[in-house]
């Protein structure tokens, strides 16, 4: 994965944007795995895991890994797939905008 600079608002935070960039390159790079109709929609506001997406348990696993190789890459260590993440009653994974929101409020602490 390509390393993207990250944009902090603060001293050891990652903008939204630089997660968001991360998140979306790993579904790009997901898709050239992926037969053409079984293609991830890559948009801000794509569906990740769920009813509305292409992508089962074990590729989420897959997707999950590559977006924590391209966060460390930007100098965020989050692991995505632990008791926390799995543990909330609204999935941090159903769409991009609340894996961002998942990933830079546990970035923040």
């Amino acid at each position: 994965m390509t390393p993207i600079s990250p944009e902090a608002g603060h001293a050891g935070t990652v903008a939204d944007t630089a997660v968001r960039d991360v998140v979306l390159q790993a579904m790009r790079l997901a898709n050239l795995a992926r037969d053409n109709g079984a293609q991830l929609e890559v948009s801000a506001e794509a569906p990740i895991f769920g009813p509305d997406s292409a992508l089962d348990s074990l590729g989420l696993v897959a997707l999950l890994l590559d977006i924590e190789d391209g966060l460390r890459a930007i100098g965020c260590e989050v692991v995505l797939s632990d008791e926390r993440a799995v543990s909330q009653k609204r999935s941090p994974f159903r769409s991009v905008p609340a894996l961002v929101s998942y990933v830079t409020s546990v970035a923040r602490g």
